[in-house]
């Protein structure tokens, strides 16, 4: 018998068991345990210790006084079994295969790859740096705002909030990060553009990370770090230009190395918020109106845009569009293995980033423009007929590159562990590793909470502001996570001060003697009850301006 035929043999079982347990599940949920479930939450009685659960939790969380929520509580339990049961399928799985997962690993991780694969990294993720707002305006503007809006993320957070700079130094520190952003992009002395760049990447994409939203371009940072540990300048560089190097170096693992920790990183980047979708939606994240309530309430985000595709009068679509969303985020890992199904994952990959843009406005161009380290340049330029010895097309005899392998892989594995655990835990309020947006918690009504402002000025004139999107210079999701987090700031001097500071940011400072009233209003997420009045209203602070709000 061959290995493949052994294996297929030893595979199919695990696909039996791992199905016949779902479909145990299954039987379990909708032929019992959804009666009892049904039946403890109604009144009607059942288990003893279940119904004290349940009234447990209604004693702390009004949601449970709705028996539907403690079935749909119900339903999720079932499936975070079935993702275990998946775990130990997976696992017995991997025990029973653990020799050859150990051969397929160690070939994955150390076959060669082209100088050019790695160049394109390097030009795409410099690139990108130099392009998205957090590396330019954000900077300056984050660094200027008041202490009172600091809530430092964790990982280097802390950190950070010691050095914010004051504005000059700042405007000095962007020149120097776009420079070396510049040089490295370019290849001009790469190595040590590329490090300069790597740990001003850190600290410039930081520091708008502070104050109560963290923005997931963590990948930059990540594969810049790759990069400034890797031969990422021999080819398609200033350096290669000067030096007249030619031909370019043979594939090698000191190029292929990086680029698998680049498509392992990129998979981690999909895989956590789809196993969270599941672990905290339940099925329910895909078949129930949530994604129809969530595409709601993104638009209501937005003051001026129009969508291009409006899913959400098709019940059918927005359930098969919710099981793809899932699906891919949880194979994209998987289709990185090989060069045929990284070009699958290429096509899916825009498709998917393609619907979120044209149906909710969000692009993620820092993301994509990650994904041409996704294709086998030289192999496809010399099927198009380019040849250039330069720049190693076709793949040539070219020298040997020189350099140890140590630092890059120290780095990816690094980064490799620090992804997984912040990915494991689901904690996205972090920098430099994060678990990227979830968008886990089905929302389950089309309702959206507001703050809103009541300002009365000493002469008795009134003004009502809502922070439903961003306010002066501060973008909407920055600014929507800011408000959130100074209004959980217990009372005191901090929350009044934090209060007084999102006011100015809002409608400019206000004489001592003006009140302020906040409030959490509630709005109908339907688009034909856009412009309707509140569906509720809660007072949740008051503040009276005692002086000019300072900054740091």
């Amino acid at each position: 018998m061959t290995p493949s035929v052994r294996n297929r043999h030893l595979v199919l079982p695990f696909i039996l068991a791992l199905l016949g347990g779902w479909l145990a599940l299954w039987l379990a949920w909708h032929g019992w345990l959804e009666d009892v479930v049904d039946s403890a939450a109604s009144g009607r009685g059942g288990f003893e210790a279940l119904v004290d659960l349940i009234e447990r939790r209604r004693a702390v969380d009004p949601a449970w006084e709705a028996p539907e929520h403690a079935v749909w509580v119900g339903r999720t339990v079932m499936t975070r079994l079935g993702l275990l049961w998946m775990l130990v399928v997976a696992g017995a799985l991997g025990f029973i295969h653990r020799a050859s997962l150990a051969r397929g690993a160690k070939a994955f991780f150390t076959e060669p790859d082209a100088p050019l694969n790695l160049a394109v990294l390097r030009i795409t993720t410099f690139g990108a740096l130099l392009v998205i707002p957090a590396g330019r305006e954000e900077f300056l503007v984050h660094a200027g705002l008041p202490e009172a809006m600091l809530f430092p993320p964790s990982g280097i957070g802390p950190l950070l909030t010691s050095l914010i700079p004051e504005p000059f130094t700042a405007h000095l520190i962007l020149i120097a990060w776009i420079t070396a952003t510049a040089m490295a992009m370019l290849g001009l002395l790469t190595r040590p553009a590329t490090i300069a760049s790597s740990l001003l990447t850190l600290f410039v994409l930081g520091i708008p990370q502070l104050h109560g939203k963290v923005n997931h371009a963590h990948h930059l940072v990540w594969f810049a770090l790759l990069l400034a540990s890797s031969r990422c300048g021999d080819v398609l560089s200033l350096d290669a230009w000067i030096r007249r190097r030619r031909p370019a170096p043979r594939s090698d693992l000191r190029y292929g190395l990086p680029l698998r920790f680049t498509w392992v990183l990129l998979g981690m980047v999909y895989l956590f918020p789809g196993v969270w979708k599941l672990w905290t939606g339940g099925v329910d994240w895909i078949f129930s109106d949530h994604l129809r309530h969530q595409i709601w309430h993104q638009w209501t985000t937005h003051a001026n845009w129009t969508p291009v595709l409006d899913p959400t009068g098709h019940p059918w679509l927005l359930r098969l569009g919710g099981l793809g969303v899932v699906t891919f985020e949880l194979t994209f890992i998987l289709l990185m293995l090989s060069r045929p199904t990284r070009l699958l994952a290429l096509i899916l990959g825009l498709l998917f980033h393609l619907a979120n843009l044209l149906t909710l406005n969000i692009g993620f161009f820092s993301l994509l423009a990650i994904y041409p380290c996704l294709v086998d340049w030289p192999r496809l330029l010399s099927r198009l007929g380019l040849r250039s010895p330069n720049l190693g097309i076709p793949r040539g005899a070219g020298p040997s590159p020189r350099g140890a392998v140590l630092p890059v892989t120290v780095v990816g594995a690094i980064l490799l562990i620090g992804n997984g655990w912040y990915g494991i835990r689901g904690d996205n309020y972090g920098w430099p590793f994060a678990c990227y947006p979830k968008f886990g918690y089905p929302i389950r009504e089309p309702v959206r909470s507001i703050i809103e402002v009541e300002i009365t000025a000493p002469d008795g004139e009134r003004m009502v502001e809502s922070f439903a999107t961003g306010k002066g210079p501060v973008r909407t999701a920055r600014w929507i996570g800011m408000v959130s987090r100074v209004l959980k700031l217990p009372p005191g001097d901090r929350r009044d001060a934090g209060l007084q500071a999102l006011a100015a940011l809002a409608v400019g400072n206000r004489p001592p003697g003006t009140t302020l009233h906040f409030s959490r209003a509630e709005y109908s997420t339907r688009p034909s009850d856009r412009g309707a009045s509140a569906i509720r209203r809660e007072p949740l602070a008051s503040v009276t301006i005692l002086g000019t709000p300072t900054d740091r």
